[in-house]
Parts: structure tokens; C-alpha cells; sequence
């Protein structure tokens, strides 16, 4: 029960609806309660209702329609091949022989891992390879995914790693197995292995440089992992180091971890209170999509309007249900380039046999929007 009562009420809303439907409370097809009703229900904010229901969409547990509500997936199994729904003799023939890849994301549902997702594709041909994409959503099912594939007759993985301080014992016997493996948006530290990723150090001196230009002097950097993990801790080098070099004051980036997870919503209301009238923090770089649109509704349920009282800056371009694509000034990483590259290196080592370690680093740069503003004494 303590561990039950110290999780956050998002949570606890998506565990409550995955036990209904585990237990047949709710069928496929079914309709969930709307968001008021919910909210109602567990007297929490429509942004913690929300916050659930985001999740278990993300996971293919339930479909939301607009207008129409939330319902549970009628997601069935393949039925089993019969003599009527085998395919064509040609057909089978012609990809029998086909090399099977595989692409493994921590998710395929937001605007930056899609587009990095057709990059991958578009470097292999459909008629001359077959490609699974997957989604690992948490480190544990990146690590069965990884040793599935491992298992059956995939010849190569692109991998997009989950954002943790250390990396698996399967990527290690991958390595040493010289397993075909490229890497991209995060490089593993000690793993030998070709990777493709974005500069994420010049990526925080864009942010900081940007907010320092519009008169910005207190700065909050906010992320939902550990600040250790690979890429945070690249991004976060880049803010400090380029926030000394200005000679702005070590309290001036205020470093805040695990933001929409280690807590419910009415502590990060609280934070975000704090930080703006308490601690006059008039800028806020998220680290991630996510959290940038998590950020962006708190502000709105303070009150809070961006930019003019708070700006706000996005590692990728977020897809919000309130805000224009263009509405959030972001990091620019070329990720569609990215997926590319990082798919020629596979074919180049499964079809030349090359047995090189290649790192390519691309520059990324500032899509300047509305989110960002020059500060308002």
C-alpha cells in the first residue's frame, strides 16, 4: 500500500485502467470514462488525467478519438496461416531471401523519433530488405527486444537507446560479438560501436546563447530523466559551459531532474510557482518534447503566459494538442538525416562486410519561434 500511495496519480489512473482490463472489466472496444468524469473520480487536474490516458495510448492499449472519447484497443492476434491466407508462391519466393533488419526506439508516437524512423527506412530499399520497427518504451524491454532479435535471423539492429547511466549486459555481448549494431541520438560511453547523433553540448550553447541574447539571466533546465544519463548530461555540459563563458553567476541555471515522474502534478505546480515568483526564473529549457508540453500546460494552470511571462525552449519540435507546430521555439537535430545515416552504416557493414567503427556528429541549430521572447523588466 506505501508503494501504491507513493506513486504519481497519473500513474496510479493508468494502473487502476490496466487492471479493468486485465480483468475483463473493460473489453476491447469499450469506452473509458471522459476526462471530467476521471478527473471527478480521482480529483486531480485534467492535466493528470490526461498524462494517463497520453501513456496507455502510447503503449496501443487504448484509442482516443476527438469528439468521440477513449476506448479500449481492438487490437487481436494475427490469425494463424491457412491454405487461403498464405501468400502468393511468387511473393513468398521473392522475400524469402530478403536480409531482415531491425529498428528498436524508445518510442515511434512523437514528431522526432517518426521522422528519425523514416530516415531509417528510406536508406533501405523495400525490395531488397525487410524491416521491423519496435518500440521499447522502458531499459527492460529494450533489453528482450535486443536479445530477440538476436535469437532469430535478424542480420542487423539500429538501436535509439533508452536514456539511462549505464548500458545492458546485451549490448556488451553484442559488442564482443561484433554484432552489426549502429547507434543513433545517443552514444553509449565505452561501448565500441558505430553511432550517429546530434552534437548535443552545441545544442545547449544554442539554448543558453538564445536566452542570454533576449536578456535572460536565470534560467531553469528541466528534464524527465536522471541529469547523468548520456545525452542529458551533454546537453547540460553545453548550458554550464556556455552559461561560465557569459559570466552569468552559478545560480543562475537552476537544474531540476525527473520532471512529470518522481512526483505528482501539484508539486510541479508548486516547482514551477517557485521558480518563476520566488526565484525569478524567466526561461525554461526542456530536454525533451514531453516535457517541454508538460511545462507549457503547468504554466497555463498558473497562469503563466508564454512567452511573455516565461519563455520556453524545446530539445525537437513538440507535438501539442493546444499549441501550432510552430508555436516553440527548438533544437533542430536534422533527426529524419540522423535515422539515414544511421542506416547506411548498416548496409554499408552488411553489404561490404566492413568491419569499421564510424562516429558522425551533426551539427544541430535553433528553429527560432513564438515560445521565446526578450525578457520584460
Amino acid at each position: 500500500m506505501a508503494n501504491l500511495m507513493n506513486q504519481p496519480m497519473y500513474q496510479r489512473i493508468k494502473e487502476d485502467i490496466l487492471h479493468q482490463i486485465k480483468t475483463n472489466l473493460l473489453s476491447p472496444g469499450d469506452r473509458l470514462p471522459t476526462e471530467y468524469q476521471l478527473m471527478d473520480h480521482y480529483q486531480v487536474s485534467r492535466i493528470t488525467v490526461s498524462k494517463a490516458l497520453s501513456e496507455l495510448k502510447s503503449e496501443g492499449v487504448i484509442e482516443r478519438f476527438p469528439n468521440k472519447g477513449s476506448f479500449v484497443s481492438r487490437l487481436q492476434e494475427a490469425p494463424p496461416l491457412t491454405n487461403e491466407t498464405k501468400l502468393p508462391e511468387e511473393l513468398a519466393q521473392s522475400i524469402d531471401h530478403l536480409p531482415e533488419i531491425a529498428c528498436i526506439m524508445p518510442t515511434v508516437t512523437d514528431l522526432f523519433s517518426m521522422s528519425m524512423m523514416n530516415g531509417v527506412l528510406s536508406a533501405f530499399p523495400r525490395n531488397e530488405y525487410i524491416c521491423h520497427i519496435f518500440q521499447s518504451q522502458n531499459p527492460q524491454m529494450e533489453n528482450y527486444l535486443l536479445k530477440r532479435c538476436m535469437e532469430t535471423d535478424i542480420s542487423g539492429i539500429i538501436l535509439f537507446p533508452q536514456d539511462q547511466p549505464f548500458f545492458s549486459n546485451e549490448l556488451l555481448w553484442m559488442n564482443l560479438q561484433k554484432y552489426p549494431l549502429v547507434l543513433m541520438d545517443r552514444y553509449l560511453p565505452r561501448l565500441n560501436t558505430s553511432y550517429v547523433i546530434a552534437d548535443n553540448q552545441k545544442a545547449g550553447e544554442l539554448c543558453v546563447r538564445h536566452l542570454y541574447e533576449l536578456g535572460h539571466q536565470r534560467i531553469a533546465f528541466l528534464t524527465s530523466s536522471n541529469r547523468n544519463t548520456f545525452s542529458v548530461k551533454r546537453r547540460l555540459d553545453g548550458v554550464l559551459n556556455t552559461a561560465e563563458s557569459l559570466n552569468m553567476p552559478e545560480s543562475a541555471i537552476h537544474i531540476v531532474e525527473q520532471v512529470g515522474y518522481a512526483h505528482d502534478d501539484a508539486y510541479y505546480l508548486e516547482l514551477v510557482s517557485r521558480l518563476v515568483r520566488e526565484e525569478k526564473v524567466t526561461a525554461f529549457i526542456a530536454t525533451e518534447c514531453n516535457t517541454c508540453v508538460y511545462l507549457d500546460e503547468l504554466c497555463a494552470s498558473l497562469k503563466l503566459d508564454i512567452p511573455k511571462d516565461v519563455s520556453l525552449i524545446s530539445f525537437d519540435s513538440p507535438m501539442s494538442k493546444i499549441r501550432n507546430p510552430n508555436f516553440y521555439t527548438h533544437i533542430d537535430q536534422s533527426e529524419r538525416l540522423m535515422g539515414q545515416e544511421a542506416g547506411l552504416l548498416l548496409r554499408k557493414r552488411l553489404e561490404q562486410n566492413d568491419m569499421g567503427v564510424y562516429h558522425k556528429v551533426l551539427t544541430p541549430s535553433l528553429e527560432v519561434y513564438r515560445s521565446t521572447a526578450s525578457v520584460v523588466f
